[in-house]
């Protein structure tokens, strides 16, 4: 007997939820056919709230749709390119290393230490520009740098060095840019995508609450249709049904304010403009780095171009 009741007292709950959910779908079911009338109106303030949160949900896809492919190192990667990163990535990565290094030194640029080989190289697009300079250099290192000795034997610079030479430059100047591109991705990604994700789980919040006022109304409102046929026919059950009604009206009640809570706390929150502001920085800082280092190099190319264009005019002379 014992056993009884508690099986009893446990699918009570369980039975009451599947009566609730029956009479929430009849009455969903009767209003979509239009079988049912003086349905219960919402406060005002709710229907404003909700009007804002699904534009601030909008806003919240859009935005989430295009910025979250920075959770992907390879987003400017062209998948076209046949390279294996595994393969040679420690030497190639080693020479850039070195490279930067002395590039760096007595110049405004932040300094780079040389690091040990490393075991992979970075998937962007100016990492793989850097890794084809810096392959294309090495080749034209290994041309003769000196005439041969009917001519003098005395060692010349030839275009294939100052090809070299402007290569070796151009590869840790992509190599940087590369780099600071995934220190801007990231900030985005802590900053801004961490942060928005945050608030999309606040704003399904206030959704499933708004679903919950839902199915409170109209299961409120599917009573209070049985107790307005009760009181046409006069019903024995008038006192049972009049009950429901007051029970299902302080559920809406409730379930209205938690709503309402919900809407404002995600209407309130300043998270999305500030990690925005964040975002912009974010960008800012990797612009400003990858301009510095083009600057740079742009400089130290401009003096060879003019250098091989005055050899090129002299040759033809």
């Amino acid at each position: 007997m014992d056993h009884l009741k508690q099986w009893t007292a446990s699918v009570a709950p369980l039975s009451q939820k599947l009566s609730e959910r029956f009479g929430t779908l009849n009455q969903q079911a009767r209003e979509h056919f239009g079988q049912a009338n003086d349905l219960t109106e919402l406060p005002e303030e709710y229907k404003q709230l909700e009007q804002r949160v699904d534009a601030l949900k909008s806003a919240h896809q859009a935005m989430m749709h295009t910025i979250k492919v920075y959770e992907t190192e390879t987003y400017d990667y062209p998948h076209h390119l046949q390279e294996s990163v595994t393969q040679g990535a420690q030497s190639i990565g080693h020479t850039l290393s070195q490279w930067a290094s002395q590039a760096t030194r007595n110049t405004s640029l932040p300094q780079v230490q040389p690091t040990s080989a490393p075991p992979t190289h970075p998937r962007t697009l100016n990492h793989a520009i850097a890794r084809s300079a810096t392959a294309a250099a090495m080749d034209l290192g290994k041309c003769p740098q000196q005439v041969p000795a009917y001519m003098g034997g005395e060692p010349v610079t030839t275009t294939e060095s100052k090809l070299a030479e402007l290569l070796q430059k151009f590869a840790v100047a992509e190599d940087a840019v590369g780099h600071s591109r995934l220190a801007q991705d990231k900030a985005i990604l802590s900053q801004f995508i961490a942060v928005w994700n945050a608030f999309g789980s606040q704003i399904q919040l206030a959704m499933k609450a708004r679903q919950q006022v839902r199915d409170a109304r109209l299961y409120l409102d599917g009573w209070r249709g049985h107790l307005k046929s009760a009181e046409a026919s006069s019903s024995s059950k008038l006192d049972t049904y009049r009950l429901e009604v007051e029970q299902a009206e302080d559920k809406l009640v409730s379930a209205t304010e938690e709503a309402i809570s919900l809407m404002k706390t995600v209407l309130d929150n300043p998270e999305p403009v500030k990690s925005l502001a964040s975002f912009v920085k974010a960008q800012l800082e990797f612009h400003r780095s990858a301009a510095q280092t083009l600057e740079q190099l742009d400089n130290d190319m401009t003096a060879v171009v003019t250098s091989v264009e005055a050899d090129f005019r002299a040759s033809r002379d």
